[in-house]
């Protein structure tokens, strides 16, 4: 499939919302960059093997499981919960934090594929109200 142009490099479209606030990032992931490769996933360019570095990273710092959100649910965060499945994380959508394309079926189709590689679905209010029980 082909997409508009978005994200240029060095365009407004790729930076970050100045709403972000990300004084103390650790690490930033740069996919998509390569002219000759497309990229959906976080963890791997979608050639299948050149990895972002992703997963070493988590696995570096005791990661067992990521929590995914944002565009689109249907491409980007459906390859990156799956590829987090293939790594060996598990891998939890938070639904209600993202948005699909849903372009002839492909959001029942990434449903199926997320729910094959065994990746969790769930609403914010269940991330939210299982980090408050665990804060007491």
């Amino acid at each position: 499939m082909l997409w508009p142009d978005h994200c240029v490099q060095g365009t407004a479209g790729a930076q970050f919302s100045p709403a972000l606030t990300v004084p103390h990032a650790e690490l930033i992931i740069r996919k998509g960059y390569r002219r000759e490769i497309d990229s959906y996933s976080a963890f791997c360019e979608a050639d299948g093997k050149t990895l972002t570095g992703l997963a070493g990273y988590l696995r570096e710092r005791g990661f067992t499981r990521v929590f995914l959100v944002g565009l689109a649910t249907d491409f980007c965060v459906a390859y990156s919960a799956v590829d987090a499945r293939r790594a060996g994380f598990e891998a939890v959508v938070i639904e209600d934090a993202c948005r699909a394309i849903d372009t002839v079926g492909s959001l029942a189709a990434a449903l199926s594929r997320m729910e094959a590689a065994g990746v969790a679905r769930v609403m914010a209010e269940q991330v939210t109200a299982h980090s408050r029980s665990a804060a007491r």
